[in-house]
């Protein structure tokens, strides 16, 4: 999740932002191009960080919290909706005003829904209205359930409990973001020391329960970028060991534009800038549960090994298309069986926009799962339900993707798939001119 503001106007947009893929049945396996393992990367012990005293803002959010009664799934007419393996839940404004930006999970596996107007959470069966009549932007969702936003001109940021506010400005560490053109603050992840992280259009930041240390691009290892008027797109990622990871590409009008790669923090030091993966276009980390972290750079995957210290190159394979190329790794994710899943844009002439393929990365092959789409920016890659089936939302509808191959489960225009912590897969879709929740019905979904 994150907020986002352009030109002077807030334009939030949330964090784990998805965009759709396009689909058919077509499968074309690939042997990988190249493998290139490199230097041994094992840091040495550093001193930590340390806190600081801290005072809070006295200026109060520049939003309201208003109280409302708890939403109960739909109305009979739509309880009884069904389309193929999915069942209707509820209209979204059963539950909250506003249009869908976000259906995420945070760590503890808590389903959010993120209107433009107010947040939602579903508890057992219920969508409880969490916070609502938000006029600010919403940066994160943290693991306790705090919801971070910031106020419209970046100088404080403050987090609702639940039950009430708190607010952080500069006596705190916080500070104001300083480009009006573009201007972002997402995060929210904690790491193994409670202290939670946030990405900025300017720097790197994280607050330790009282004070905030704010990283700036020179002490990560990034230097300023080869172009003018380009956006730095900054994003954070916390493996499972604890590890912060950051990465960093330059974006421009026909877009991206090189970059300065992935950073990562070990014991008070960032590591990374010496490396291959210090250059270069990077827009997804993830991590398996073998402790290996997976990054995107350009067109390549990349896997860290933390035993050896070592980074292995894996290229992309060639194009779908000949006369395009692949620009960039757009998302990654790592299913239950910790095999891969990486998304490529891929690029003709100098633009690089809305042409997706999936690919599923296995025993060192690129299997590419359906065909080349054009897509949104509202969902990309696939869920994956309690037994790791995986389900994609692309053009023609939600597919179930047996093998490699994707088959059509539902028409539904499905956007902002997630899981929910008792392994169900629900997507946001229109039901009669109405946003609405649907949810994989575990008694028709075979």
């Amino acid at each position: 999740m994150n907020v986002r503001f352009g030109r002077r106007e807030a334009l939030p947009t949330m964090l784990t932002a998805l965009a759709m893929l396009g689909a058919s049945c077509q499968l074309v396996t690939t042997q990988v191009s190249g493998v290139t393992p490199t230097l041994d990367l094992r840091p040495t012990p550093s001193p930590g960080l340390a806190a600081t005293d801290t005072r809070l803002s006295p200026a109060g959010p520049t939003f309201v919290a208003v109280p409302m009664g708890t939403a109960t799934p739909g109305s009979p007419p739509a309880s009884a909706a069904t389309s193929g393996p999915f069942r209707m839940d509820m209209p979204v404004d059963d539950a909250l005003s506003g249009t869908v930006e976000a259906l995420s999970s945070t760590a503890d596996g808590t389903l959010w829904l993120i209107t433009d107007q107010g947040i939602a959470k579903l508890e057992d069966t219920t969508w409880t209205p969490y916070l609502t009549s938000s006029t600010a932007g919403i940066a994160g969702i943290d693991a306790v359930g705090r919801v971070w936003v910031v106020n419209e001109d970046t100088t404080r940021i403050s987090a609702w409990s639940g039950e009430a506010w708190t607010t952080y400005g500069i006596d705190a560490g916080w500070t104001p973001l300083t480009d009006d053109y573009y201007q972002y603050v997402r995060g929210g992840q904690s790491d193994l020391l409670g202290r939670i992280w946030f990405a900025t259009s300017q720097d790197v930041r994280v607050f330790d329960g009282n004070q905030w240390t704010v990283y700036a691009p020179q002490e990560m290892g990034i230097g300023p970028s080869a172009y003018d008027d380009v956006e730095t797109r900054f994003g954070v990622a916390i493996s499972r060991s604890g590890m912060v990871w950051v990465s960093e590409c330059d974006w421009g009008g026909p877009g991206p534009m090189g970059g300065q790669g992935i950073r990562w923090l070990d014991q008070g030091t960032w590591w990374g800038a010496s490396l291959p993966v210090a250059s270069g276009c990077a827009m997804a980390i993830a991590d398996d549960s073998t402790g290996h972290v997976w990054a995107g750079v350009d067109s390549s995957l990349w896997r860290y090994d933390p035993a050896s210290g070592d980074w292995t190159e894996f290229t992309s394979p060639a194009p779908p298309i000949a006369e395009m190329r692949f620009g960039f790794i757009d998302s990654l994710v790592v299913d239950p069986r910790d095999t891969v899943w990486p998304v490529l844009v891929l690029c003709g002439g100098a633009s690089c926009y809305g042409t997706n393929v999936l690919y599923h990365f296995h025993d060192n092959l690129w299997t590419q799962v359906g065909e080349v789409a054009q897509s949104g920016y509202e969902y990309w890659g696939p869920v994956f339900d309690a037994v790791g089936t995986p389900w994609l939302s692309w053009d023609g509808g939600i597919y179930r993707v047996e093998g490699d191959s994707p088959e059509l489960a539902s028409p539904l225009a499905g956007r902002f798939g997630a899981m929910d912590n008792t392994g169900r897969v629900w997507f946001v879709a229109q039901y009669e001119g109405r946003e609405a929740l649907w949810v994989l019905d575990e008694e028709t979904r075979d």
